[in-house]
């Protein structure tokens, strides 16, 4: 039996492929959470399935007295893409790791031990970057409230985490573009680290390649997973040159078991080659305007319902009215064939970039329908 950390349908999953999912019974699902924001490219691709097998029958994994060819080249892929020239990386497995060694990473660099972030945030399930009571070193600040960043002791933060899309909270909120130049100045102008987390926001997801490109700002560290490996699990910290350098002048030891190891690498590097060659940011851009639209449509015929869309990239939110219970609109949704997110009276949308216009046509459809008995 599995520990009940969630509470997931009574139905097994039989198969994933593309944007689709099957149960043990043939019923199809078209998947509108990419797993957990996962398969950017779809479940199961065959390239990066080719990729696989063609590096089991080279290495998995690898100790700690060997280069990685595919580590280094998917360090360079990283530093072009986040602008962080001359940059550095090392790889993990999971987005948690990532953030929290970023923060490990920050701490020791600055000597001090706060972590600054926002309350529409969610940087890790565990240490450092967890939400919790009990993290007394970790700083939250209401979201795009400017007149909070006055009341900052910056002198004791380490590191200021930006998360640009607010999605592991079930909100799917976006920060304005001057709340977050007015935070990363100040954090940058007392000597604080700036990390992007882009576990959810990177690889495509909200229209440009990384969140914190919206807002013309560049970060001291990217942290990124997820989509990063479209659902084989590889995480990554990358660094600017300068913070780089601080560790070739006092080096720093970390090490875990799967660090740098190369079939995730190869995996990630085959991510960014298909993503390049078949322009799924820009494709899945696109999609991401399509689908706000329609979503705006069914808001405007159903005001009494729903309280706002709320959408950047293939990153959309239906929020409902406080009186309607979107739990029953999510399982509807369900049993209607559409995997769907739901937190706090707010149904997520986080496809795949590679999810056919139609698809979202017969989602608005059932949204539609699923409304109407609500009435």
């Amino acid at each position: 039996m599995i520990i009940p950390f969630y509470t997931p349908f009574e139905k097994y999953l039989e198969k994933s492929e593309d944007c689709y999912l099957y149960d043990t019974e043939g019923k199809k699902y078209i998947d509108f959470e990419s797993g957990v924001w996962c398969a950017n490219l779809g479940h199961n691709h065959p390239k990066i399935n080719h990729v696989i097998k063609n590096q089991l029958k080279k290495s998995i994994h690898q100790g700690y007295l060997f280069r990685n060819r595919q580590a280094e080249n998917l360090s360079e892929k990283i530093a072009q893409k986040t602008e962080l020239k001359n940059g550095k990386s090392v790889f993990l497995s999971s987005g948690s790791e990532a953030v929290n060694l970023a923060i490990t990473l920050a701490k020791q660099i600055t000597g001090r031990d706060k972590i600054l972030t926002t309350d529409i945030s969610y940087l890790s399930a565990y240490g450092d970057g967890q939400n919790s009571q009990k993290n007394n070193n970790l700083i939250v600040i209401p979201f795009n409230n400017s007149y909070a960043i006055q009341n900052i002791d910056f002198s004791q933060i380490a590191a200021l985490v930006i998360e640009t899309g607010g999605a592991s909270l079930g909100i799917i909120k976006f920060p304005d573009f001057q709340f977050i130049q007015k935070l990363e100045k100040q954090a940058k102008q007392n000597g604080v680290i700036v990390i992007a987390n882009e576990v959810t926001t990177g690889m495509g997801r909200t229209g440009k390649w990384f969140g914190f490109q919206h807002y013309n700002v560049l970060p001291d560290m990217v942290t990124t997973g997820k989509a990063l490996g479209n659902g084989y699990p590889v995480s990554a910290v990358s660094v600017s040159k300068e913070i780089a350098k601080e560790f070739d002048d006092a080096p720093f030891c970390y090490a875990q078991s799967h660090q740098n190891d190369p079939l995730g690498c190869a995996v990630a590097l085959e991510v960014f080659r298909i993503m390049e060659e078949e322009n799924h940011v820009e494709k899945g851009a696109l999609t991401g305007v399509f689908f706000k639209k329609e979503l705006e449509k069914v808001a405007k015929n159903h005001s009494g319902t729903i309280k706002e869309i709320r959408a950047r990239g293939m990153m959309l939110a239906l929020e409902s009215q406080k009186e309607i219970n979107s739990e029953k609109i999510h399982s509807q949704l369900f049993d209607n064939g559409f995997v769907t997110g739901n937190k706090f009276n707010t149904l997520r949308f986080m496809p795949p970039l590679t999810l056919p216009q139609k698809d979202v046509n017969q989602l608005i459809k059932s949204i539609k329908e699923t409304l109407q008995l609500l009435k």
